[in-house]
């Protein structure tokens, strides 16, 4: 089951339609599938939302996951191979026994697991080198979490959000304790997992992922209802190992959701900014992968922050150079349409010399024609048409084919210009 591809628009419209943090709304689509969501401003607001009491109670352990796609289920990698997603338990069982027995004579000697760890010792160990497995991995920090949402680069313009999915592991356990949802592998081989503070989920088989087992069970028991109500849960103070009362859930049936999981959307931008900030906390790939591999991938990294900067000064040099040749081109009378479109042509022929006149003269008119359908009277006085506006101009850059990285630039002086007019 991979992740379908979406409309983008469509992708946009559901974020939109979210409510900021803290408040929360079940998803009907599924493009959250049920989970109760909310989005932040950014992942500054992210970090700032982590500050809250509720993600900071000793007696509440929370974990969290980060995904790089918006809409993407929590789905395991051995799930995501099968139509609907619900892992056949034959199936399961076979694999599990083909890795152990291909495992003879490689490093690891699988047959020493006979407890009841066994089980999740050897899809860890399968997982940590490739092997399809029924585990999602966890981390007790919301910040590595973060940084998994973004590490890899991913356009904006096709998956507008990241997203962070946070479970209150305490409740959970108290009320599926006989399920075993959450796993942590004893073995000593495993040190990106303690490097992570990770753990992972096991999804029961037959079921199709997460979020709907645990959505589904908390209904099937009664524990969550879909008229309102207020009822108090308790939790396990760590310090004292007593019983205190804690989680009080009221109103609607996301707001009973969310006490157990719920899903947070990040805005797709500013990925270096954020990965710097992390790295200064000692999140980056040589902390989370410490061998050679995580090694490998702190250099990439490197690599890929210093050609950036480079692109990133010698932009700003040319944003000089084409400062006073852009005020001059504003400066100039607006007496027709056509007037307008050659006001943006000689923007374009400034900020892309490199670019053939007639995909400049081309790119010019679309531009013009699509601010001029989307453009209404008062656009400048209304944050969200002026929004609207920049979107669809940066779609039709895209589709025009101007580069990612000067769409930006582009975009902001055409519409000083629009602006000006």
């Amino acid at each position: 089951m991979l992740p379908q591809q979406r409309d983008p628009d469509a992708l946009r419209r559901h974020l939109d339609s979210l409510p900021q943090w803290p408040r929360f709304q079940q998803d009907t689509s599924s493009i959250d599938g049920l989970v109760p969501s909310c989005r932040v401003e950014s992942w500054e607001k992210f970090i700032d939302v982590m500050r809250d009491p509720d993600h900071r109670r000793a007696s509440r352990e929370m974990i969290y996951r980060g995904q790089r796609g918006c809409d993407w289920p929590l789905a395991s990698t051995l799930a995501r191979q099968f139509n609907g997603g619900a892992i056949p338990v034959a199936k399961r069982q076979w694999l599990l026994e083909q890795f152990e027995l291909s495992m003879r004579g490689r490093g690891y000697d699988l047959s020493m697991f006979d407890d009841d760890h066994a089980e999740i010792e050897k899809w860890a160990i399968g997982q940590h080198h490739g092997l399809y497995t029924p585990l999602l991995d966890w981390t007790r920090s919301p910040f590595v979490a973060l940084y998994f949402a973004f590490n890899r680069v991913d356009d904006p313009e096709v998956n507008p959000s990241r997203a962070v999915f946070c479970i209150n592991m305490t409740a959970l356990k108290d009320e599926f304790a006989e399920d075993r949802l959450f796993r942590e592998p004893r073995g000593h081989n495993n040190t990106r997992l303690v490097n992570q503070a990770g753990l992972f989920t096991l999804t029961p088989s037959g079921e199709d992922n997460l979020a709907a087992f645990i959505i589904d069970r908390l209904m099937d028991e009664e524990i969550i209802v879909s008229e309102p109500v207020t009822r108090t849960l308790e939790g396990v103070d760590a310090s004292t190992e007593e019983r205190v009362r804690e989680y009080e859930v009221s109103d609607d049936l996301a707001s009973q959701i969310k006490q157990f999981i719920c899903k947070i959307h990040i805005p797709n931008v500013d990925r270096f900014g954020c990965l710097d900030m992390l790295r200064k906390m000692n999140i980056h790939n040589g902390s989370l992968f410490p061998d050679a591999q995580g090694a490998s991938l702190y250099c990439n990294d490197w690599l890929e922050r210093l050609l950036e900067e480079e692109k990133r000064e010698s932009r700003e040099r040319e944003q000089h150079k084409t400062a006073y040749a852009i005020a001059s081109i504003n400066q100039a009378p607006v007496e027709s349409d056509a007037d307008r479109v050659s006001h943006v042509k000689n923007i374009l022929d400034q900020l892309l010399p490199e670019y053939d006149p007639t995909m400049r003269q081309n790119a010019a008119e679309k531009l013009d024609s699509r601010f001029e359908n989307e453009a209404s009277i008062d656009w400048k006085k209304s944050p969200s048409k002026s929004a609207r506006v920049r979107t669809r101009l940066r779609q039709i850059m895209a589709a025009i084919g101007i580069p990612e990285d000067r769409r930006d630039q582009v975009l902001r002086e055409i519409m000083n210009f629009y602006s000006s007019i």
